[in-house]
């Protein structure tokens, strides 16, 4: 199942690079930093709660997602907020619980949220941008989350938390790529 999920991370991440190759899709670099950032810290925490096989799409996702945000950063739009700053920072704060209590969990709940959070730039980005994204990369993704928590070989907060997340929030970029698709459409057909 670890090895399945992997798969169709590899073809989300294929069909998402191909497109930013061919100036199709633009990522929000900040977003793409902050989900390396946060999957490395939930990689580390699933491995030391025993999560098995689960864990390999997570650590797999760490290392495309760092691969995205550095060519982000470098060729597409430098329009970064604040807010996305703040997160980013706050992401690294997140640290602190497992290191005051030497347990994942707390870190782990913190990261799922923060990375929930990371979400907004890439949803507001396709909310007004959807041609920028791509809704089967995130489908993909979302099933690889599902896959990989059907892998995981021990299921307590810190191994299950972020791909349920995960699952839920590409989900609801795929939702409002394709409605916001709809919808612009509809307004360009009565023009």
């Amino acid at each position: 199942m670890g090895g399945i999920a992997i798969c169709f991370g590899l073809i989300a991440y294929i069909i998402y690079i191909h497109g930013m190759l061919k100036n199709k899709i633009k990522p929000h670099a900040f977003s793409w930093l902050l989900w390396t950032l946060t999957t490395a810290i939930v990689f580390t925490a699933q491995v030391a709660k025993n999560a098995g096989a689960g864990s390999w799409s997570t650590g797999f996702t760490c290392t495309i997602c760092l691969a995205i945000g550095i060519i982000s950063l470098f060729k597409y739009d430098k329009a970064y907020t604040l807010t996305d700053m703040i997160f980013i920072g706050i992401a690294l704060l997140a640290l602190l619980p497992w290191f005051l209590t030497k347990d994942p969990t707390a870190s782990t709940v913190i990261i799922a949220c923060i990375d929930v959070v990371g979400y907004i730039p890439t949803l507001r980005k396709s909310y007004y941008y959807p041609d920028e994204e791509k809704a089967a990369s995130f489908g993909l993704n979302s099933a690889k989350h599902f896959i990989s928590f059907l892998a995981l070989g021990n299921y307590v907060v810190a191994t299950w938390i972020y791909p349920t997340s995960q699952i839920f929030m590409n989900g609801l970029v795929v939702v409002m790529l394709l409605i916001r698709r709809k919808q612009l459409a509809r307004q360009k057909a009565k023009l």
